[in-house]
């Protein structure tokens, strides 16, 4: 058996120089940025593989990262890229391989890899930090809602574990620390929290399909906060976005119902807040930990019937807000779900990660 470690980033080398230890014979390292020679026998290969996901989803990227230029424009540019990366990466994803283990597999550079690796016989691994604390996601079907997660209640009613989860959260880390260590004005004594996701991250651009960026989702609460004024809608910018959004601080300061709060731990914000309302993020997994009722809008693998309520459109939206009363919070249903995660399907973050990996990669290329 032989499995390649396909690092996007240097930072994914340095992970998989530390994994490749645990068996050198095993693990082949490479850093495909560094690969210029191009193969051009994939030419031959190339009506069989389907670039266009990889296409859009860059044409996406751009788009929100750096201006929102016509497709049409930007369309020649990214088919020239991604065939590009196909004729980089072709031999690179040898058929000698029997697994790709790689981060995310959402981008485009990782969709390329993923179509050639498909192409060839050669079965991709996913990884990605998360969902609970001190946790990684290690997966042979994919990340966020395309995980292996059961989507089944009955999975979840029927699962059995007696052990504790975790009650606390690790915060993250923020990419501009000055917009985090605002005055702390105090909190409304009832409050829905609203985490604010990355306009270029998957979750938005692949995994949300009505509401594709975060002015959006405030133009969403906003208009809520107008026809349901019993409510007040405590909103936190991600940590790891660099978009600033002075225009939607200043339309919650003239509003008398939205706030934001950057300057809490986001734990801080989950405990005391009534509801969250999220796209998909992390952060609604995490609410479930102390026992809230989660909103969710876009795809998500916890979007699933007695754990959380998942929504469509603005109208579903109003009407679950209206009908909270009536929504009783399933605790043992949603600890199953939890522990299962915990306990089940994520990997620990401690001295045995890089040997759990390995069992893990070896389990699955049986």
């Amino acid at each position: 058996m032989k499995v390649l470690l396909f690092a996007i980033r240097s930072s994914h080398k340095k992970f998989f120089i530390r994994l490749k230890k645990e068996d050198s014979d095993f693990f082949d390292i490479v850093l495909p940025k560094y690969r210029l020679l191009l193969s051009f026998k994939a030419l031959k290969e190339l009506h069989r593989v389907d670039l266009k996901p990889a296409i859009k989803f860059a044409i996406e990227e751009f788009r929100v990262k750096v201006a929102p230029l016509p497709k049409s424009m930007l369309g020649l540019y990214f088919n020239t890229l991604a065939l590009f990366h196909y004729l980089r990466y072709y031999s690179l994803i040898d058929k000698k391989y029997d697994a790709m283990l790689l981060w995310n597999g959402g981008k485009c550079r990782q969709r390329i890899a993923i179509e050639i690796a498909k192409l060839k016989g050669v079965k991709s691994i996913f990884f990605e930090n998360g969902l609970l604390p001190n946790r990684l996601v290690l997966d042979a079907k994919g990340i966020n809602a395309d995980n292996s997660v059961p989507r089944e209640r009955s999975f979840f009613d029927a699962y059995q574990n007696s052990l504790n989860l975790p009650n606390s959260l690790t915060p993250r880390r923020a990419k501009n620390k000055r917009k985090f260590e605002t005055s702390l004005e105090p909190l409304p004594k009832q409050f829905i929290f609203v985490p604010f996701q990355v306009d270029s991250d998957t979750q938005i651009i692949t995994n949300s399909k009505w509401i594709k960026n975060m002015k959006f989702f405030f133009d969403i609460i906003e208009q809520i906060s107008r026809e349901l004024t019993s409510y007040h809608f405590v909103l936190k910018e991600h940590p790891s976005s660099s978009r600033n959004y002075p225009d939607l601080h200043k339309r919650a300061k003239e509003s008398e119902y939205i706030s934001f709060a950057n300057g809490y731990p986001t734990q801080e914000l989950i405990e005391k807040s009534d509801v969250v309302i999220t796209i998909n993020s992390t952060v609604g997994v995490e609410s479930l930990l102390f026992k809230k009722r989660v909103i969710v809008l876009g795809s998500a693998f916890y979007r699933i019937d007695g754990i959380t309520k998942g929504v469509d459109n603005i109208d579903a939206l109003i009407d679950t807000l209206l009908n909270l009363d009536n929504w009783i919070f399933e605790e043992r249903l949603v600890d199953n779900f939890l522990k299962y995660l915990y306990y089940d399907y994520l990997i620990e973050k401690d001295e045995h990660l890089y040997e759990n990996f390995y069992k893990f990669i070896k389990k699955v290329n049986k």
